[in-house]
């Protein structure tokens, strides 16, 4: 059985500020990209799940074109990717989850 994607609230809200963002300041081709890229980035995760440790069982895996990082742990026993925050790199540090 493969693996599911699961995304928390927070990280649900990260996407929507992310293409919001991409709408107000450059274009829909440009948010949809960004969009395309995230969920090509999930499916790497559903192939390939142990990208870079972080802390604890956290773990990243960053976008290939857009300065985001996914944050997100793995359930071996449910099968399950849970994705807890879709982080810009470009924050300041100290907000990084």
């Amino acid at each position: 059985m493969a693996f599911k994607v699961e995304y928390t609230h927070l990280a649900e809200n990260d996407i929507v500020k992310a293409i919001d963002y991409y709408l107000e300041v450059a274009s829909s081709k440009i948010a949809k990209s960004f969009y395309k890229n995230l969920i090509s980035a999930e499916k790497s995760l559903v192939k390939i799940q142990h990208f870079q440790k972080i802390h604890n069982d956290f773990r990243r895996l960053p976008l290939k074109i857009f300065p985001y990082v996914l944050i997100y742990k793995i359930d071996k026993e449910k099968k399950i990717i849970r994705i807890y925050r879709v982080f810009h790199t470009s924050q300041n540090p100290e907000k990084y989850p």
